[in-house]
């Protein structure tokens, strides 16, 4: 059954997705434990329907007796990468399906997918794929650092193998971090022709946990605004370097500077050499994000830190009302301004922020490229702690 075959009527486009978020959370149950981390039939509707910059098609597999076995979802960018697609594959264990059974429906859904992808004429395909091993000495220890050692939520869902031979395993592309070819997701992705190029890390703020230590020794909650490194506030003097926060629309006072931070954040991110164009945003683009969100019900908790009237850094939440589970979505800092504490000061002005207007929040999810260190140093000392990897892939068609 395939999105673009759907009959124009509400029953059959709702059942679509339901059915599309079922296999999601299953998926996201099996590989990361936290239901909440699963897209959900009004999110992906919603934005599928609100979002510009984007055009989404999906099939779902169904066995004979009716069943649905897996799904996959394509979504083509339409402003920048004009070449490139990216593909979610959802393919949950169900009980009695073998190993070799479980990897024929997966390399069934890709291949399928993939005829998609060249049927919208693009090239160059993206997809993340959860790995259950990495190999722990192509890791740098802030990528593994963790406060203690105890987990947030669930528990850490990777393992760490040493010691293999460098034919057994595969280095990434970005040249930070390898994966064991003996791994179940890597054997699929490498025998349908992809490449790794760049691993996330996963990482979870509990909300709930007592201040953790800084460097000095003192106690310090992982949510306080300012401090040593952060901006000082001073209601008289517009000169300050100071933190403003609000909630969903960004004022207008604002809207420029913010949408130009989101382009040196798209300029600066790592990708681990991903042939991926910088999106490029403006107030226009800017209000369509907040649009977007606004038509899923997603709440945007954003912080910035104020230099005179400029900004310098920001940092933006994303929560579904009543969900405990936060995302952190983009932290940036102008690149004139890095190396003096503005990340970690912006972050905990929006963590105060948070417990501020969402006393629902517990935990905090966030990811980042295991080469950015920088970033993963300022959120170990916000106190998150490593929960999972993720791997990006690429695939370039040449027919």
């Amino acid at each position: 059954m395939r999105s673009r075959d759907l009959p124009d009527d509400e029953p059959a486009h709702a059942d679509f997705h339901d059915r599309l978020a079922d296999l999601a959370r299953a998926v996201t149950v099996d590989r990361l434990g936290l239901p909440e981390l699963a897209t959900t039939a009004e999110q992906r509707r919603g934005e599928w329907a609100h979002d510009p910059a984007h055009v989404c098609e999906a099939a779902l597999a169904v066995d004979a007796g009716g069943r649905d076995l897996g799904a996959w979802v394509v979504s083509l960018p339409v402003r920048e990468n004009l070449d490139a697609a990216d593909v979610e594959i959802l393919d949950p264990p169900q009980g009695g399906r073998t190993d070799d059974e479980a990897d024929a429906l997966h390399a069934a859904l890709l291949a399928d997918a993939l005829a998609t992808v060249r049927r919208h004429g693009r090239e160059v395909v993206f997809t993340r794929e959860v790995p259950g091993e990495l190999v722990g000495e192509s890791l740098d220890p802030v990528v593994l650092a963790r406060h203690s050692e105890e987990t947030v939520g669930p528990s850490p869902r990777f393992s760490l193998v040493h010691g293999l031979p460098s034919a057994a395993a595969v280095p990434v592309r970005s040249g930070f971090g390898a994966v064991p070819r003996s791994d179940r997701s890597v054997r699929r992705m490498t025998a349908a022709g992809y490449v790794p190029v760049q691993l996330e890390r996963i990482s979870v703020l509990d909300l709930t946990d007592p201040p953790v230590r800084d460097d000095t020794g003192a106690r310090r909650d992982p949510s306080s605004a300012g401090g040593a490194e952060g901006p000082t506030r001073s209601a008289g003097d517009p000169t300050a370097v100071r933190a403003v926060s609000w909630v969903d629309d960004t004022p207008d006072e604002w809207a420029a500077q913010i949408a130009d931070l989101h382009t040196v954040f798209e300029a600066t991110v790592p990708t681990g050499g991903a042939g991926l164009e910088p999106e490029v945003w403006d107030v226009t683009r800017l209000r369509e994000a907040e649009e977007a969100a606004r038509a899923v019900g997603v709440v945007r908790i954003v912080s910035a830190i104020a230099e005179g009237d400029r900004l310098q850094a920001f940092t933006l939440f994303e929560q579904m009302p009543g969900s405990p589970l936060v995302f952190q979505e983009h932290t940036v800092v102008r690149p004139e301004a890095r190396g003096s504490g503005l990340a970690a000061a912006v972050k905990r002005a929006n963590a105060a922020h948070l417990r501020a207007v969402s006393p629902d929040a517990g935990i905090v999810c966030t990811w980042n490229a295991v080469e950015n260190g920088a970033m993963l140093a300022v959120n170990a000392k916000a106190g998150f702690r490593p929960f999972a990897f993720t791997i990006l892939w690429e695939l370039r068609l040449t027919t």
